[in-house]
């Protein structure tokens, strides 16, 4: 990729390898969040509660899966790449976790302000008694973004690709080189 010849072909191919990594980021956080609600949804219909926001689930995993593309590009938490995996694993996680937290009341300010509520009723309206549905929903993202780090960072340790093949590759030797 360092030739000359391959300067034409290296913005397209590094916006379709970007656009790989987007896709599967956001399909991770997509099934996730998705089978996530869906079993919320099945205990709040024992209750006859009507509950559906898909869409903003799947939006919500596209806006996290670009976040975390941008903050590898901008080589977020490279600081502690000499330490022990799980150290950048849990920084990830626990960064991220914030973001989600973040994107979850600026989710509630949106559905409000639509709904003909302030910001400041929104706002108050989540700290009454929107907070165990936050505290909960981060609780859920950090089990969902623990596994996704580890191995991010388990690939980045072993070698981009090196990861992809030892689990899907019939046959690849399992040493590290």
């Amino acid at each position: 990729m360092n030739s000359d010849h391959s300067q034409p072909n290296g913005l397209k191919q590094k916006l379709v390898h970007e656009g790989r990594r987007l896709m599967m980021i956001f399909l991770y956080f997509a099934i996730f969040f998705l089978v996530f609600r869906t079993y919320t949804r099945l205990i709040l219909s024992q209750y006859e509660i009507d509950y559906f926001e898909d869409g903003l689930t799947i939006l919500k995993a596209l806006v996290l899966a670009k976040i975390v593309l941008t903050a590898e590009a901008l080589r977020f938490g490279e600081r502690f790449r000499e330490h022990p995996l799980i150290i950048p694993t849990l920084y990830s996680t626990l960064v991220f976790c914030a973001f989600a937290l973040v994107f979850e009341v600026l989710q509630h300010l949106i559905v409000g302000i639509c709904r003909g509520k302030s910001p400041s009723e929104v706002i108050s309206e989540v700290l009454d008694k929107g907070w165990p549905h936050l505290a909960g929903m981060i609780l859920v993202v950090f089990v969902a973004f623990l596994p996704f780090f580890a191995f991010r960072e388990t690939e980045r340790a072993l070698g981009e690709g090196r990861l992809k093949e030892l689990f899907i590759k019939r046959g690849s030797k399992t040493s590290v080189e």
